[in-house]
């Protein structure tokens, strides 16, 4: 998570970094995959930030009983991440999405508290993750665990 004054901030600076950080590690386009079989659009939802994800994602081509993944190039990583955080932020959606490159080589998702968990899977990218970590205003939980903590990773958070 990166500092912010509102969520509306955290959302913005959030997808900014999350971006950059990606843009660093090399990572191009990115799949994005729920952690169920629940379509993408399966909950209405009233809140105008989510109404407005959903409504993005619906303008790209998703139906209403989608349920795979989502692959989203670099340019379009910015605002697609605006949307998956309001969408877990507001449980706009049933499940997680969680993302990836097309190496595989790092599992990521947003959570409702705007941490980012970056889990590394092998040694080259965790290499280079460390290497390149210092150049975006992200920096870790020290000793400390988010909420939604399931398994050991990284969590990113305020600067």
């Amino acid at each position: 998570m990166v500092e912010a004054k509102s969520t509306i901030g955290l959302c913005k600076n959030t997808s900014i970094e999350l971006s950059a950080l990606l843009k660093l590690v090399g990572f191009g386009e990115m799949m994005f995959l729920g952690d169920t079989t629940s379509p993408w659009l399966l909950k209405e939802h009233y809140y105008k930030p989510v109404k407005e994800a959903l409504a993005y994602l619906g303008e790209h081509k998703l139906s209403k009983s989608f349920n795979g993944a989502l692959c989203v190039d670099e340019v379009d990583l910015p605002e697609f991440l605006k949307h998956v955080f309001w969408l877990v932020r507001c449980n706009g959606v049933v499940f997680m999405p969680h993302f990836t490159n097309k190496d595989f080589s790092a599992m990521i998702y947003i959570c409702q508290y705007g941490n980012i968990h970056f889990s590394t899977l092998n040694k080259v990218t965790d290499d280079l993750f460390n290497e390149v970590i210092a150049n975006t205003k992200l920096i870790f939980f020290d000793g400390k665990k988010c909420a939604s903590y399931k398994v050991p990773h990284r969590v990113a958070t305020r600067t």
